[in-house]
């Protein structure tokens, strides 16, 4: 007898805590939202905590259709003993003296650690999950058996020391790692090279694939708030399969419920919509739903699995968002994640630097990943060690595609350059580069220039999240803007990096003049043995994807319009300062908002948004209406200097003299002056009311996309 659909299906992430197995988890979740359909996708011991995906209801079938192929952990390597285990759970079976130099020189600890990186032929556990001949591995080990396990094929991303204590002799490690890496067999295999054995004490997963521990809740905290807590904190099933999105026709809802063909249609990728390609499997979305996984035969799509009452999903948008259609909080904390500049630490190295012979100047960062080795800041005797050249940093394969351009605002059309880049550098067994200028070129060569989508600091953390192993930022001078095309890349570029290929905009234009655009670049690349790829400029409504089209909808009020150019809501940060608290008196605490000069305001006039206050345990997002304009209350005459006035909700503390980001997600009306303090209670409130019911009337964690993934981004 087949089983009924489930009432309730959702993906949803656990921060699993220690002591507990992965089933533990899957039967208090069954119990929390009272759905006897429930899995769970990568496994994790006992003792380890953080990120368990768990599927409920019909997204257990989901399960089988992820990859998470990179997962990140933070784990303490225990010094001086390996067990039968490779963690703490298990019985000492060998001990060695840890080698002073091991516990003393943090330099050389994390040169041993970021040694690891790279592609091996690792052998699990014995106790693990690995089957050999349908029995388990751990199963043998309890039984006192020996299983021979096959090395097999695993990839170290990224490797860092965070933290040494000798006199617990503990190595405190961050790894990104490729699906099926044990990172106990990393500790083990690392004290027998070490010569002083290892085993793993504590260990915590941080992402799996796309999920972050801050897409996760407490199993405590499910338990309380049940199904409902569940629907509200669910997982976008698309964003976690990676696939793009094909959203059904109402004259195909039908068809897909039955699992028949489909015309192929355009499926929305992560930058533009494309035609499915043969084999590709899309994702069928219809009414905040996944519905189906659907995969191009021929010229239709045929079934792959479909899930009849749909998966619940949230969608970080306000495309749909009105007071009679409430955004959940999911939402909300991912539209903010969506909106600013990601907020993780550079996992990487950096230096500045200056090329003899000509005016090329700037800053190189390198991803921890792809540096060759650690960074010395001092030498032995602790003075400042000199900066070393950027091109050492690169290791001795120097071998890049350049994605070139001021990237302002990083919109769809930057985006989908810096796919192309990344599709470029893998065909040619090459690593990716971004290469950027500050300040904005338009700064220097013009006397009137363009208000900044983003800041130079935003920028640069938008261009390193998006999965570049090295940014080069140079300083824009005068001099710089002079210098002839060929030499700008023959001395300039190619001194830090042996340049295989660079993608431009079709409008781009490089050196003295602009005279190096990419017929001109072209040329060059043919005698200097690179490729060029001018891109055409990505289109949306007939017209192409720009900064200054951006930044005209701007002008205008049209930011809903601007985010669809952007791909994401625009924003500004500054710091607050005493002002005139419209809002107060109405018992809403207001933020007086000095913005960053130079920043690009949008059009006077009340919006809907977000105000971003990083607080004591994270970055939250606060619902506001936000006033930009000129003091016109009752006055038309008086009007005062620009400002940036926010009513925020759910707020309660001070906020003067901290920096703030201000999200801008919705129009909601243009000035006015007001007859009468009555009238303009009436209208701050029902702006009030609009945000409240959209945006909702509390704060939320803000939720960023998964860090950078590098070569797992395709």
């Amino acid at each position: 007898m087949s089983r009924r659909p489930s009432a309730f299906s959702a993906l949803i992430a656990i921060d699993k805590p220690a002591g507990m197995t992965s089933f533990d988890v899957v039967a208090r979740v069954r119990r929390a939202v009272g759905e006897k359909r429930v899995g769970h996708a990568g496994t994790l011991d006992p003792a380890a905590t953080g990120v368990l995906v768990v599927g409920i209801g019909q997204a257990t079938k989901l399960l089988g259709q992820l990859t998470l192929d990179r997962k990140g952990y933070v784990a303490t390597f225990q010094l001086g003993s390996e067990t039968t285990t490779d963690d703490a759970e298990g019985e000492v079976t060998r001990t060695a003296e840890v080698p002073a130099e091991l516990l003393s020189n943090g330099c050389l600890a994390a040169e041993r650690v970021g040694a690891l990186v790279g592609e091996l032929d690792q052998v699990p556990p014995s106790f693990s999950a690995v089957s050999v001949g349908g029995r388990r591995a751990y199963d043998a080990a309890r039984a006192g058996e020996a299983l021979e396990l096959s090395p097999r094929r695993v990839r170290i991303y990224g490797a860092r020391l965070t933290g040494l204590d000798a006199e617990a002799q503990t190595w405190d490690v961050e790894l990104d790692v490729s699906k099926g890496t044990y990172v106990r067999s990393i500790a083990r295999d690392l004290g027998r090279e070490l010569g002083c054995y290892a085993h793993v004490s504590a260990l915590r997963r941080t992402f799996s694939g796309p999920v972050t521990l801050d897409d996760c809740m407490a199993l405590d905290e499910l338990e309380a708030g049940g199904a409902a807590l569940a629907q509200e904190r669910a997982l976008d099933p698309v964003a976690v399969l990676g696939l793009a999105e094909r959203p059904v026709d109402v004259g195909e809802v039908a068809s897909v419920i039955n699992g028949r063909h489909i015309p192929s249609g355009l499926a929305r990728g992560t930058y533009a919509a494309h035609v499915p390609a043969p084999g590709e499997r899309v994702c069928l979305t219809w009414e905040h739903a996944l519905v189906g996984i659907w995969e191009r035969r021929g010229a239709s799509l045929a079934c792959v699995a479909n899930f009849p009452q749909g998966i619940v999903r949230v969608e970080p948008t306000l495309a749909l968002a009105a007071p009679d259609d409430p955004m959940r909080p999911a939402a909300v904390a991912r539209l903010a994640g969506a909106s600013i500049a990601p907020g993780w630490a550079w996992d990487g190295q950096s230096c500045d630097f200056e090329l003899p012979g000509v005016p090329v100047a700037g800053t190189i960062h390198v991803r921890r990943a792809v540096a060759s080795a650690p960074l010395v800041l001092a030498d032995a005797s602790g003075a400042p060690a000199e900066s070393p050249h950027p091109g050492w940093l690169l290791g001795d394969d120097r071998r890049f595609v350049c994605a070139i351009g001021a990237f302002d605002g990083l919109h769809r059309g930057h985006r989908a350059l810096l796919a192309r880049a990344r599709e470029r550098a893998r065909a040619l067994g090459c690593r990716l580069a971004a290469v950027t200028f500050s300040p904005d070129p338009s700064r220097v060569l013009s006397a009137r220039p363009s208000a900044d989508l983003l800041g130079t600091l935003d920028r640069m953390m938008f261009l390193l999240a998006a999965g570049v192993d090295a940014l080069v930022v140079l300083r824009f001078t005068p001099e710089l803007a002079e210098l002839p095309y060929e030499r700008f890349l023959r001395e300039g570029l190619a001194a830090i990096m042996d340049v295989r290929g660079i993608v431009v905009g079709s409008d781009f234009r490089l050196g003295a003049g602009g005279a190096g655009d990419v017929s001109a670049l072209t040329r060059l690349g043919r005698e200097g043995g690179f490729e060029v790829d001018g891109m055409g400029l990505l289109d949306e409504g007939g017209l192409p994807i720009t900064a200054s089209r951006t930044r005209a909808l701007l002008a205008e009020g049209r930011v809903e319009d601007a985010a669809g150019l952007l791909g994401r809501c625009h924003y500004v940060t500054g710091a607050v300062e005493h002002g005139r608290g419209e809002g107060t008196g109405f018992g809403f605490p207001t933020a007086n908002v000095r913005v960053r000069e130079g920043a690009c305001l949008p059009a006077e006039g009340v919006y809907a948004g977000l105000v971003c206050v990083c607080g004591p345990d994270a970055l939250r997002a606060y619902p506001a209406a936000i006033n930009v304009g000129k003091p016109r209350t009752f006055a038309p005459g008086e009007e005062g200097e620009p400002f940036l006035e926010a009513t925020l909700l759910g707020f309660e503390g001070d906020l003067y003299g901290k920096r703030v980001s201000i999200v801008f997600a919705r129009w909601l009306r243009e000035p006015r002056t007001f007859a009468s303090v009555e009238e303009l209670e009436r209208v701050v409130l029902s702006n009030i009311d609009w945000v409240r019911g959209t945006l909702g009337e509390r704060s939320v964690r803000v939720v960023f996309s998964t860090p950078h993934t590098g070569e797992a981004d395709a």
